[in-house]
């Protein structure tokens, strides 16, 4: 057997962590604004209600972007170890199909970073969101059958988006009337549109087996249903959370 030379060593680490980096940044590319960035600004706005500014608003948000990015990073490796099959049609840049991982090593690396969550969640008080969501996550991917797809996701989902949000407030403070307010109105608000992301994935979720909204009544309706909810979503936010502040 050959041994490595001691220059080959030394470059090892850093094209293992090279890899690590790429790999995660093909993993969450898709879904870093929409789950990573909404807990850290919800962060920052319950330290604005709490006023809590200079130093401790830096700690708060730094802590913020770690929790949600372990909260970003379970539900991708678990949804992507799982989802292959449909990510091999609609998504060929991912990990799994770029042959940079393998199902099993996205597990791995889920279950990793469920226990770095959990930790995370109790040094910070907030283990009781983050427990939540690791549940809904186990639920949603590694348990539900693809072709229940369409009856069990809206609820997680919902449930999991209040999850989010909590977490994001308790991280500065007591989740009090103004915060279960925007909490509620602002899930509600983001899950009701929510299907329009099953029209671009239709070809590969046959595939799997997953039965989407959009395989039961057609593209067109989802797309007008996300079209009149953007359209709605500013007034509502102005009327039931903007307006009352006033």
């Amino acid at each position: 057997m050959a041994a490595t030379s001691p220059a080959l060593r030394s470059h090892l680490p850093a094209q293992r962590l090279l890899g690590e980096i790429k790999l995660t940044g093909r993993l969450m590319a898709d879904n870093a604004v929409a789950s990573w960035l909404p807990g850290v600004t919800f962060t920052a706005a319950a330290c604005a209600h709490h006023d809590i500014g200079g130093w401790p608003l830096a700690r708060h948000l730094v802590i913020s972007g770690l929790l949600f990015g372990l909260f970003a990073y379970i539900f991708d490796t678990s949804n992507q170890a799982k989802g292959a099959v449909e990510d091999a049609v609609n998504k060929p840049y991912r990990p799994v199909p770029a042959a940079l991982t393998t199902p099993s090593g996205l597990l791995r690396r889920f279950w990793i970073a469920m226990a770095a969550y959990g930790l995370l969640g109790w040094a910070t008080g907030t283990l009781m969101w983050v427990a939540l969501w690791q549940a809904i996550v186990i639920g949603l991917h590694l348990l539900v059958r693809p072709g229940h797809y369409l009856l069990v996701k809206p609820v997680p989902l919902l449930a999991g988006t209040v999850a989010q949000l909590a977490a994001a407030w308790q991280l500065a403070g007591p989740v009090d009337a103004t915060g279960w307010r925007w909490i509620l109105v602002l899930a509600i608000a983001f899950n009701v549109p929510l299907r329009f992301e099953d029209v671009r994935d239709v070809d590969g979720d046959r595939r799997l087996g997953r039965i989407t909204l959009p395989m039961v009544i057609g593209h067109w309706p989802v797309r007008l249903w996300f079209a009149a909810s953007m359209i709605a979503f500013p007034v509502v936010v102005y009327l039931l959370l903007v307006a009352p502040a006033f």
